[in-house]
């Protein structure tokens, strides 16, 4: 859509869509770009040689970001008021591409102001930044991005988030919406027909 010599389409989108302002459609359409993009992307990597041999699932916290085993996105380190806390540091497999379209908030008092998505241990390319401070103020659970943000293979993801009042540790949820697309086999087995 352009705006006067500006082709929107062509510009990344670091923002947030509250939930209740996307339809069922638009929220499969969403899910299902980053799926699309993932593929793509698996693709171009050479990770299989045809799309038939990918199998693209949700992202597992535990298993892939490195989560605690007994409470998917939790977040485990105490929240400091005014300061940045690293919620996940993990290195995508050699065989997958991990993309993720949104997030949501569980915690009935949220303390997250802000989550930036960075590449590589000093977190200095950020892929993705996102003021979740807009979704608590308009009551909203969730919200999905105006982009698919996309991690390769073997690319380390560090999701960093800014805590705006203090919480102590396992005392919020942040969810994270994301898709892993990988070869048939590795985790899922190739769908029965």
């Amino acid at each position: 859509m352009p705006i006067g010599n500006i082709d929107l389409n062509m510009v990344t989108k670091s923002y947030l869509l509250a939930v209740d302002d996307l339809n069922e459609a638009d929220r499969k359409a969403i899910r299902n770009n980053c799926d699309l993009v993932l593929v793509d992307n698996a693709l171009r990597q050479a990770i299989v040689d045809t799309e038939k041999d990918l199998i693209v699932r949700d992202i597992f916290p535990n298993n892939d970001l490195g989560l605690a085993a007994t409470d998917d996105f939790l977040v485990a380190g105490p929240g400091v008021a005014g300061t940045d806390l690293q919620y996940i540091n993990a290195v995508v497999g050699v065989d997958q591409e991990w993309g993720f379209y949104g997030v949501g908030v569980e915690s009935a008092n949220p303390c997250i102001s802000r989550l930036r998505m960075t590449l590589g241990a000093a977190s200095s390319q950020i892929r993705g930044a996102f003021q979740l401070e807009q979704l608590y103020t308009r009551l909203q659970p969730a919200a999905y991005f105006g982009e698919t943000v996309v991690f390769k293979k073997q690319e380390r993801m560090r999701v960093m988030i800014m805590v705006r009042t203090a919480f102590a540790a396992n005392g919020q949820r942040l969810e994270l919406f994301g898709r892993v697309v990988e070869p048939i086999g590795a985790v899922v087995s190739a769908p029965s027909t």
